[in-house]
């Protein structure tokens, strides 16, 4: 059994970053498998931009949440040492890891693909809001389709 916070069970350790850890996890009692970013309440302290990033990116997930490409932001847990970032859980890892086993895609497949981000930045342009770290490995699957993630750096830009 795996570490519990409120409601979730901890499961592996799906990626790691600068300042955090991303694991799978269950609702103990929907079972619905989420991700769950985990960051040190010491990185808040000690890198104070880091707040500012991870509100900034909270406010602007909480708006796009009719957008199928884009990952949904589910919930916010506290404990004295970590804060919890719930994720809908994307069962088909990074674009990144799918290039690096597949290698360059057929010409049908980039163009599914392509479409999916076209339609995810044009949901982030009517909103006024540039990622700002668009990359392989920030770019999830799930069920066979794209999902943008890793809204940390992003911007909402002036009218």
């Amino acid at each position: 059994m795996g570490k519990i916070i409120e409601n979730y069970e901890l499961k592996e350790q799906l990626g790691e970053g600068v300042y955090a850890k991303v694991y799978k996890a269950v609702h103990l009692q929907t079972k619905q498998e989420v991700a769950i970013k985990v960051v040190g309440a010491e990185k808040f302290r000690d890198i104070p931009k880091l707040e500012e990033c991870t509100v900034n990116e909270i406010n602007i997930l909480s708006t796009l949440q009719s957008c199928p490409y884009i990952v949904k932001y589910i919930d916010m847990l506290k404990t004295a040492n970590n804060f919890y970032f719930v994720y809908e859980y994307c069962n088909g890892g990074t674009m990144d890891k799918l290039m690096q086993r597949e290698g360059p895609f057929p010409e049908k497949k980039a163009l599914f693909f392509f479409r999916q981000m076209v339609e995810a930045f044009k949901v982030l342009s009517r909103s006024n809001i540039m990622h700002r770290d668009i990359k392989p490995d920030n770019i999830l699957l799930h069920n066979g389709n794209i999902k943008i993630a890793d809204f940390g750096f992003c911007k909402p830009l002036e009218n």
